[in-house]
């Protein structure tokens, strides 16, 4: 029973992902799953029901990152590692989280579901605990803004080659300039 479900979501996430939760309706969901909608509403109540089954699981999927274990670490390169980890992630699942930023800012997206806020709050969170670890007197906040900033922008802002393609240099060249913005609130 359990293949269904994951079926009814894959084709869920990628229905939702071309046309978005408005025009979006179960029945090109249902067959997108190779599914009877009645199948998919068995499973899920209604589309909204579904829509945020389907967030929950992307969010907890693509954004559930290591920023409380980098919190408690040492390094030096806390928000580089931060970073790194999330425009990889962001690269990779561009059309779904273009998706998720477009259904925030329509509003179809609120609460624990808001996509901004949900990455926004657990910047906050992991940043805290790191200055907390490592007696740093600076308010998370501020940098946990800029960097959903730089995030949200590379959702918005498409680069001809995503960061996950580019050479290892490309790539710390990028972290160089966002941790260098960044240490200059510390």
């Amino acid at each position: 029973m359990r293949d269904k479900t994951d079926q009814i979501i894959k084709a869920a996430i990628n229905v939702f992902i071309k046309k978005g939760f408005l025009q979006s309706t179960t029945q090109e969901i249902a067959k997108e799953a190779d599914v009877a909608e009645v199948t998919l509403y068995r499973k899920f109540s209604t589309k909204q029901n579904l829509f945020e089954t389907v967030i929950k699981k992307s969010l907890e999927n693509h954004f559930k990152t290591r920023i409380f274990k980098l919190a408690e670490e040492e390094t030096g390169r806390f928000f580089e590692e931060i970073l790194d980890e999330r425009l990889e992630v962001i690269s990779k699942n561009h059309q779904l989280i273009k998706m998720l930023v477009s259904e925030s800012m329509m509003g179809n997206l609120t609460g624990d579901l808001d996509f901004p806020s949900v990455i926004y709050n657990g910047l906050k969170a992991g940043i805290q605990l790191h200055f907390e670890k490592q007696n740093i007197a600076a308010d998370p906040g501020i940098f946990a803004h800029q960097i959903t900033g730089i995030l949200v922008s590379n959702v918005l802002f498409v680069k001809e080659t995503p960061y996950y393609k580019l050479a290892k240099e490309e790539k710390q060249k990028i972290l160089d300039h966002y941790t260098t913005s960044l240490m200059a609130n510390l």
